[in-house]
């Protein structure tokens, strides 16, 4: 696909799915801060019209909306033709859910849901977007996983495949766009204050408990979406924007054999906390 020089003159997009809510809707609203263009997409799109009206407010210099759900890839070649007249200077894959349960406590379904929007959601966003970045020789894709897809804490199964394989994708990526002048970032945050467990699929009430807790125990939105696109802006390849994270992977890395035993270990002691005092 090739791009013409009178598209290159024309101002930028930022491209945003799963903006309605949560980090998408905090991506959204700094970038709209630094007056960037924006291309926001998203299943609820009355929601997604309540972001964008936020975002004009903040300082857009122009918002479209469309309503995309990412596990149709044809709706992410509609996304694709919508920003066409213009560069694409950023390409954020956000949308994304969250599952909770022991292995055989979610279903084969909740599965199923789980890998086809956070994981292949991502894979189709790069998929049809990608030509377009190379034809213009620039731009940055941005995948949000989770640091759920580095650690794979316990109770988290398919959150957790789905996260590492969004993290695995992007490793490729980086590898074989080296040197073209299309950077990748693949962002693992820990819990920070958003609505997803709100809308996920979670195994029974106490781990509802437990995560609506550790998720209003983080920092905010804003927060992580500004760490985020720092991270990004400085070519950083993975951008974990807590602290928690980056000591997590550390561990990891340097005790491979004992990290899982720990992290069982560490992650009892905190739920048995945090339900003894809710009791």
């Amino acid at each position: 696909m090739e791009t013409s020089p009178q598209s290159l003159s024309m101002p930028a997009w930022s491209i945003l799915t799963g903006a309605a809510h949560g980090f998408g809707q905090a991506l959204a609203l700094e970038l709209a801060r630094e007056k960037k263009r924006l291309l926001l997409s998203d299943i609820d799109l009355d929601a997604l019209a309540k972001t964008a009206e936020l975002a004009r407010q903040a300082g857009a210099t122009e918002v479209k909306i469309l309503r995309v759900d990412v596990t149709r890839p044809e709706d992410l070649v509609a996304l694709e033709r919508e920003s066409r007249g213009a560069p694409i200077e950023l390409l954020i894959n956000n949308a994304g859910v969250c599952s909770a349960g022991t292995f055989e406590g979610l279903s084969l379904e909740d599965w199923k849901w789980t890998l086809d929007i956070d994981l292949n959601g991502v894979i189709y966003g790069c998929y049809h977007f990608l030509p377009r970045l190379k034809a213009q020789g620039s731009g940055r894709i941005i995948n949000i996983a989770s640091a759920a897809g580095l650690l794979s804490p316990p109770n988290l199964a398919a959150y957790n495949v789905a996260k590492a394989g969004v993290v695995a994708l992007s490793e490729s990526l980086a590898t074989e766009l080296a040197g073209t002048g299309i950077g990748i970032t693949v962002v693992c945050p820990t819990f920070f204050q958003t609505g997803i467990a709100d809308r996920g699929r979670v195994e029974n009430a106490d781990m509802k408990f437990l995560a609506d807790h550790f998720l209003r125990a983080g920092p905010s939105a804003a927060v992580v979406a500004r760490r985020t696109l720092r991270l990004a802006r400085q070519g950083q390849l993975y951008a974990l924007p807590m602290w928690d994270g980056w000591l997590g992977w550390l561990c990891k890395r340097l005790m491979p054999g004992t990290f899982p035993t720990l992290l069982a270990y560490a992650t009892r002691l905190a739920e048995r906390y945090h339900l003894k005092r809710r009791a």
